[in-house]
Parts: C-alpha cells; structure tokens; sequence
C-alpha cells in the first residue's frame, strides 16, 4: 500500500513550524512554498476525507496558495524536496521519503489528521499461460513472508500481522481510497483543471 504523507525539508522547514492542520496550510506563510501532484487520486482521497463541499472549498482555497504544481512521481518529488528545490510536497508517499531520510538526506514526514492509503492490487489474468503458477505466484506475494519481502524494498504492507514491523505508520489513522471513487474519476479531472489551471 502506498501510505500518502506530506514531505518537507528539515533545512528549510523545523519541525516545530510544520503545520497541524490542512486548513494550516492556508497560512499565507506557506504560499508558494508546497509542491503537489494534483491527480485524480489526490483529490478523491481529500473529498473522501473531508466530505465533498468541505474537500472542494479546501481544495480551491489550496489552489490560490501557488501550490507548485508537478507531474513526477512521488519519488521524484521526495528528491526535489531533499535537495531544496521546494521546503513541502503535500502529497508524498512515505516509502521513498523513508528511504533517503535513511540514507542522511534533509527530508522527514508528517501527517495531518486521518492518513489517505492507496492500496495495491493482486490478480490473475482471466486466461494466463500458466495459470497455477500465476495462482501461486499471487498467493505468495500475499503470503507473511511474502509481503515481508515487500516490506525489506522499503514500502508498507496492509496485513495487521506484520504491523509491528512498521513502527511509522502503526498509530497512525490510515484511510484507504474507496475503491467506488474510480467511476468519479473523470469528474475529478474536470474539478482538478477547473480549480489549479483557471
């Protein structure tokens, strides 16, 4: 699962200054200041959160901030943010931001209230070349020990049995998307483009 947090950097920004809130984030003290990839799944996920007409107002109250918008991937984004480029992406993934915090770089994580989740999908193709081995393959993967191994490449897991192991994320509020959301998705789009790029 990818475990959606707010990155910054520890140069730029103490920890003591890090907002509380999302609606903190209003402060004009952070105009111009915060990176994001403004997707589809951003936005679900702040609607999903919040409730629709509070998540739209939040959203385009975000907007008039002079978000830095970016199209990169999460990982990516957590590079810019370790180097300087920006003191705050507000939609990182904690896999990547955990990784080059290990690794000495000046970026660390926080949250805000419930944390939105993206789960991964496992399936088997309706007609693989080798289905029992497809079959296998998925159960493994789902397995303790396989998930465990997913755990080593330095993301985090769903199964509540290998909770322990991941000391980040074990007290927070995670909220995963609602899958139902993915029929909204076009709607999002048109929201996203109406509200960031006016």
């Amino acid at each position: 699962m990818n475990v959606h947090v707010l990155a910054y950097n520890t140069k730029l920004i103490t920890r003591e200054r890090l907002p509380r809130t999302h609606e903190e984030l209003l402060n004009p003290v952070w105009r111009g200041k915060m990176v994001l990839d403004a997707s589809e799944q951003w936005f679900a996920l702040m609607v999903q959160i919040m409730g629709k007409d509070k998540g739209l107002k939040y959203i385009a109250a975000l907007a008039k901030q002079n978000v830095l918008l970016r199209r990169e991937s999460s990982a990516m984004r957590a590079q810019l943010i370790a180097a300087g480029e920006a003191p705050m992406d507000i939609d990182s993934t904690l896999g990547p931001v955990d990784q080059l915090k290990k690794r000495g770089a000046p970026i660390d994580w926080f949250t805000l209230g419930p944390v939105p989740v993206v789960t991964s999908a496992h399936g088997v193709a309706s007609r693989p070349l080798h289905p029992n081995a497809a079959r296998l393959y998925v159960d493994f993967v789902l397995s303790q020990e396989g998930q465990r191994l997913v755990l080593d490449i330095g993301r985090q897991v769903a199964r509540t049995d290998l909770l322990r192991e991941q000391e980040s994320i074990k007290n927070l509020q995670l909220v995963p998307l609602d899958p139902a959301s993915g029929e909204n998705m076009d709607y999002y789009a048109r929201q996203i483009k109406e509200i960031f790029y006016q």
